[in-house]
C-alpha cells in the first residue's frame, strides 16, 4: 500500500494532467475552427473578385464568352440604360394628345397612316382650286352627276338618266374617286348643298338628291318635269326613251 501523501500526490498530479489536455486540445480546435473559417471567406472573396473582374472585361472588350457564344450586353447595362422611354423624344417623332376617359390625356407618337381630313379641308390652295374647278364643272351642262365609280346606288342614278331618258345637253358625270380633286370637292359639295354622299345629282347648281331620290320622281313620272323646270331654257329637252331603244 501506497503512503496516504504520495497518493494525493498522484492525483494531483493525474487531475493536472488532465486539465493541460483539455486546455490544449481546446485551444487546437479553436485555432483549426479559425483557420477554416478564414480560408473559406478568402476563397469566396477571391471568387467573388475574379467574376467581377471576368465581366467587366467581357463588357469593355466584347470578346466571346467561354462557350463560344457572345457576351450578352444586356447582363452589364446599367439598369437606366434598359428602361427606355416609352413616348419619344421630342424631336424623333410627332407626337399627340389623347383624351383618356374624358378626364385626362396621354401622349402618344402621332398615328402616319391616319388620313389628315382637317388638314386638307383647312388647306386655303385646295379650297380655292376646288371651288374653281367646281364652277367649271358647273358651266360644262345643266345637270351634273357626281359619282363614283364603284358606288352601286351612282350605277342606279347614272342608269336612270342617262339610259330611260334623252336628255340634251346630256348629263355630264364626274368620278370624284378619279378626279384629281375629288376629296376636296366633296367636302365643297357638302358645304354647299348639305348632301356629301354620292350620287349628287345637281340641276342648274341645285341639288335634287342622290340614286333614292332620283329613282321616287323616275317611278312618280315627275322626274323629266322637274329637270326641265329647274333647268329652264338650259335644258332643251327630257323625253323617257321608248322601250327597245
Amino acid at each position: 500500500m501506497f503512503p496516504q501523501r504520495r497518493t494525493k500526490l498522484l492525483v494531483i498530479a493525474a487531475l493536472a494532467l488532465t486539465i493541460m489536455i483539455l486546455y490544449y486540445s481546446g485551444d487546437a480546435r479553436r485555432i483549426q475552427n479559425q483557420t477554416f473559417y478564414q480560408s473559406t471567406v478568402a476563397a469566396i472573396e477571391a471568387h467573388r473578385q475574379a467574376k467581377d473582374s471576368g465581366v467587366a472585361a467581357g463588357s469593355s472588350s466584347g470578346k466571346e464568352s467561354p462557350n463560344g457564344n457572345p457576351a450578352h450586353e444586356d447582363a452589364v447595362k446599367p439598369t437606366e440604360d434598359k428602361m427606355q422611354p416609352v413616348i419619344p423624344k421630342n424631336g424623333d417623332e410627332e407626337t399627340e394628345e389623347i383624351p383618356i376617359a374624358g378626364r385626362t390625356s396621354m401622349t402618344v407618337p402621332k398615328d402616319r397612316n391616319k388620313p389628315k381630313k382637317q388638314e386638307q379641308a383647312s388647306d386655303p390652295d385646295e379650297h380655292m382650286d376646288a371651288k374653281t374647278e367646281l364652277n367649271s364643272i358647273l358651266k360644262r351642262a345643266p345637270i351634273i352627276i357626281f359619282s363614283k365609280s364603284y358606288c352601286p346606288y351612282s350605277a342606279r342614278a347614272k342608269s336612270i338618266l342617262l339610259d330611260k331618258y334623252s336628255i340634251v345637253p346630256a348629263p355630264y358625270v364626274v368620278e370624284l374617286d378619279q378626279h384629281t380633286l375629288g376629296q376636296p370637292l366633296q367636302a365643297l359639295l357638302a358645304e354647299n348643298t348639305g348632301r356629301r354622299t354620292v350620287p349628287n345629282v345637281l340641276v342648274s347648281g341645285r341639288s335634287i338628291g342622290g340614286g333614292d331620290e332620283v329613282t321616287a320622281l323616275d317611278e312618280k313620272d315627275e322626274l323629266a318635269s322637274t329637270l326641265k323646270k329647274l333647268g329652264g331654257q338650259w335644258v332643251q329637252e327630257v323625253n323617257r326613251k321608248e322601250a327597245g331603244h
